[in-house]
């Protein structure tokens, strides 16, 4: 993940715990009509694509415990610019934007990040009392107005193809791929 407002690479050696869901809401709207014994449906738009997943973040043979890495997250929960998040901004800085692509299937794409906690385990604190295992809990909402995402759009457009191809010869040829 690349946080792109304090430019910084954030990685780690784990994967994501549990999996990532990977949503995007399809809105439907129902009109009620009195006297009618149902309620005709019309297609009401979609919600925004978002992407969640926990991280757990491990660190046992540092006096720091896990706390610098811990911190790394902790510059996206705020509205902080330039180098290292030392900035303020002002009232009206929307939250900070990353560019992830990892496990999902996309290419790069930009996303705000609209949740981020940390769940610290008490059991697990060094002998300074910092913490050595921590659980991140990530939610990012994809940015769909840039041109990445129209990347995406024609990366997926190609894909819908291959994707036909490869489903066509799986059911010919079961076992193959």
């Amino acid at each position: 993940m690349f946080d792109l407002s304090s430019q910084q690479l954030i990685t780690s050696a784990q994967i994501p715990e549990g999996g990532i869901k990977d949503s995007k809401a399809v809105i439907m709207t129902e009109t009620p009509i009195p006297g009618l014994n149902m309620q005709p449906v019309s297609f009401g738009g979609n919600g925004n694509r978002k992407i969640a997943f926990k991280l757990p973040i491990l660190a046992r043979g540092s006096d720091l415990g896990n706390i610098a890495l811990i911190k790394q997250f902790e510059v996206l929960r705020n509205q902080r610019r330039g180098i290292m998040g030392l900035y303020p901004q002002g009232q009206f800085v929307p939250n900070p934007k990353v560019l992830y692509s990892w496990g999902i299937g996309s290419v790069p794409l930009v996303y705000y990040v609209t949740k981020l906690e940390f769940e610290h385990r008490a059991d697990m604190v060094n002998r300074a009392g910092a913490p050595t295992y921590t659980m991140v809990d990530i939610e990012l909402t994809l940015d769909e107005t840039g041109w990445l995402y129209k990347a995406e759009e024609t990366f997926r457009a190609a894909m819908l193809m291959f994707g036909i191809a490869e489903g066509a010869v799986s059911t010919a040829f079961p076992g193959r791929l």
